[in-house]
């Protein structure tokens, strides 16, 4: 957004630029797909992302959204299809998504671990001492970058703002103080990573209790004070993608760099809501939905073809 205020241009091009970028991402979507799986399986893949409109309709708004998810689409087919020439490409991809939300911290740490499963797994000692050894450096700075994080957020206000943000379901109502039921102890720890562990520990039951129920409704992205209409969609949505998922995740290729690449991805930004702050309006889902698609489509693609094959057998049978 920032070149279109320097150069004084019209928001609406930042709603071109964003419709531009999602086609480049939708089509290294679909080349990344048809690596995994076959061709039907990303044509599939593609008509989901273009076709979910809580994601589409993020081109049209002045937020980063939809530019963190074209521009992760695009950093997965770099790294997907990896040759020596992309590291820079690579690179500037991932300082761009850092700069743009702070859990693209999660995509270097998703790359550091396939690196370090790799290396487990290929059993190369001294390159995983050498890894390890990086990894124990670049310590420090990190943790000093979340103690920052944490002293700009009162962790222990974001958890009382409940589930759902900003939503108590004890009440059914919006809320404006604590949205909990469940009874938190605070004793006025520091607002830093160290802190931040003792309040675990000492609501232990209690915080992994929030943990997962952030969690599912991460997962299940359904809100309260959304319209029937509204959560009949995302319920609909929900009972194609997530069965496919899980096929596709059993069926995935195995002992693939990039594949572990974006399953860690996954997995990282799931934990960091259950371990954070709670999700208002299912915006943090978004960033990994198109993800889960690669795999869903490949689900979706063999329950058409069972169900075409039924169909074909009854008609045999008829005549």
């Amino acid at each position: 957004m920032l070149p279109f205020l320097y150069f004084d241009l019209p928001l609406v091009y930042v709603v071109y630029f964003q419709i531009i970028l999602t086609a480049i991402g939708a089509f290294c979507l679909y080349k990344v797909t048809e690596k995994y799986f076959e061709k039907q399986s990303a044509i599939i893949c593609i008509f989901i992302f273009l076709f979910y409109f809580p994601i589409q309709i993020r081109n049209f708004y002045i937020l980063t959204e939809i530019l963190f998810i074209d521009l992760s689409l695009i950093l997965t087919f770099f790294i997907v299809f990896f040759k020596k020439k992309y590291i820079p490409v690579i690179i500037i991809l991932l300082i761009s998504l850092i700069s743009i939300r702070p859990n693209g911290i999660l995509f270097p740490f998703s790359l550091i671990f396939c690196i370090l499963y790799f290396l487990i797994e290929q059993k190369k000692k001294k390159y995983l001492s050498l890894l390890l050894i990086l990894i124990v450096i670049i310590s420090l700075p990190i943790y000093q970058l979340i103690n920052e994080y944490f002293e700009n957020l009162n962790f222990i206000d974001s958890l009382n703002r409940g589930i759902i943000w900003g939503w108590s379901f004890e009440n059914n109502e919006v809320c404006k103080a604590s949205c909990l039921s469940v009874e938190l102890i605070n004793n006025n720890y520091d607002n830093n990573l160290f802190g931040y562990l003792q309040f675990v520990i000492i609501n232990f039951y209690e915080y992994f209790k929030l943990f997962f129920l952030k969690i599912f409704w991460l997962i299940a992205r359904a809100r309260p004070y959304y319209s029937d209409l509204h959560n009949y969609y995302i319920t609909i949505f929900n009972l194609i993608i997530l069965p496919g998922f899980v096929y596709g995740f059993i069926k995935r290729p195995r002992k693939n760099f990039s594949v572990n690449f974006i399953l860690f991805f996954i997995l990282f930004s799931i934990i960091l809501v259950g371990l954070t702050f709670a999700d208002w309006s299912g915006r943090f889902s978004l960033y990994i939905l198109p993800f889960v698609m690669i795999f869903s489509s490949f689900g979706i693609l063999i329950f058409i073809k069972k169900i075409l094959k039924i169909i074909y057998q009854k008609g045999n049978n008829t005549f």
